[in-house]
């Protein structure tokens, strides 16, 4: 994934197909697809080195704002606490699955793991403020 991430950002930035690759995903800018593989491979780096994800910041933190999304992004302006948690990354990956594999099962399976576990407080990842709600999360 970090192999990933740093390909595509060091391709230059003339290069049309930096921009269709961006397009194939979903997003029109390819700064916003490299912000995101970034904050991506930052968080799976946590997650593999068994280290605590549980209310951490995030110091790579995805862009937010899209400039005209393809898809169904958050419509809700995000709070604070929701961009410096988990909760914007993981939205950018059930995002992008929904963009290259239509059908996926992650956001399924983040959601069964959520409702099979109502005693977790999942705000401390940034789930909050009707989350739910929001038709990436429907």
């Amino acid at each position: 994934m970090g192999t990933l991430s740093k390909l595509y950002k060091n391709l230059k930035h003339q290069l049309p197909e930096k921009a269709m690759i961006a397009k194939e995903m979903g997003l029109n800018l390819h700064r916003e697809l490299s912000s995101w593989l970034e904050a991506i491979t930052y968080i799976r780096n946590i997650i593999a080195h068994h280290s605590r994800l549980w209310s951490r910041n995030m110091v790579k933190r995805p862009t937010e704002s899209l400039n005209n999304p393809i898809g169904q992004w958050l419509e809700n302006p995000l709070t604070q606490v929701q961009t410096k948690k988990p909760f914007l990354i993981i939205s950018c990956l059930v995002y992008l699955c929904n963009e290259v594999t239509p059908g996926h099962q992650i956001k399924t399976k983040i959601l069964d793991l959520l409702n099979s576990n109502p005693d977790i407080p999942i705000y401390k990842l940034g789930f909050l403020n009707n989350w739910e709600d929001e038709l990436l999360w429907k």
